[in-house]
C-alpha cells in the first residue's frame, strides 16, 4: 500500500488518502483470517482502510484498539470518541476523522454507469444541471455518499433528502433532510488522478 498524504487538523477533519499498490500487495499479509471469504480485491480494500486508519491515528497521537461496525454499519474507533468514515474505489482508500462530530468521506471515479443511474441519486434540478457531464455526475454522487455517511443511519432517499446546494472551487455546501429537520453542511472536494474525494469539514 502506498500512502499519497495525510493531512491532519486536530480541531476538524483529518483526512487520508491511499493506494493498493497490486493485488500482491503487502497488505495481504496482515493476520486477518476471518476475512477468508472477502473477495480478494475487498479484503484488500478493507485492510487498506484499517491501515491507513491507524497511520492516522498515530501522527494524530490517537489511541488505535481497532475499529467496530454499529447496527447500521458505519464505523468507530473502539474505546474512543474521535469519528471517523472510510471509503474505497479500487485501488483508493480514503479515510477521514473527526476529533467530536460525525463525518463522511467518498472516493468515487469516473464510471459511466452513474449515467445510467443519475435519475435515481439526483433531483430534477440536479439532473439538470449535470446532464451527461460524467465529472458533475462523479462529484454529486460522492457528495451525497458522504453525506449518507454523516447521516449513520440507512432509509435516505439520495434523490430526494440529499441536495446540493452550491458548488464552489473546492468546496460544496449541501443538506440532509431527514425526520422533519434540515441540516446545512460544508464539504470539501478535491480530484486525485480520475478521482473526486469529498469530506465534510
Amino acid at each position: 500500500m502506498r500512502t499519497h498524504w495525510i493531512k491532519t487538523n486536530p480541531n476538524c477533519t483529518s483526512v487520508g488518502l491511499a493506494e493498493i499498490t497490486s493485488e500482491n500487495d503487502e497488505i495481504l499479509k496482515l493476520d486477518h483470517a476471518d476475512l477468508d471469504h472477502f473477495h480478494p480485491k475487498k479484503r484488500l480494500e478493507f485492510l487498506a482502510s484499517r491501515l491507513l486508519i491507524e497511520q492516522m491515528c498515530e501522527e494524530l497521537s490517537i489511541a488505535y484498539n481497532g475499529i467496530r461496525k454499529d447496527e447500521f454499519g458505519k464505523p468507530h474507533l473502539i474505546d474512543s470518541a474521535f469519528q471517523i468514515s472510510i471509503s474505497h474505489s479500487y485501488p483508493m482508500v480514503g479515510c477521514a476523522i473527526h476529533p467530536s462530530k460525525p463525518c463522511g468521506i467518498d472516493i468515487e471515479g469516473n464510471r459511466p454507469q452513474l449515467l445510467k443511474i443519475k435519475h435515481k441519486f439526483l433531483n430534477k434540478e440536479e439532473l439538470d444541471y449535470c446532464g451527461d457531464d460524467l465529472n458533475r455526475l462523479c462529484l454529486h454522487w460522492s457528495t451525497k455518499e458522504a453525506l449518507y455517511k454523516i447521516h449513520g443511519r440507512k432509509s435516505l432517499i439520495f434523490a430526494e433528502q440529499l441536495n446540493l446546494i452550491d458548488i464552489s472551487p473546492k468546496e460544496i455546501k449541501a443538506q440532509i433532510h431527514a425526520e422533519g429537520i434540515t441540516k446545512n453542511y460544508v464539504l470539501n472536494y478535491e480530484c486525485f488522478l480520475e478521482y473526486f474525494l469529498v469530506y465534510n469539514v
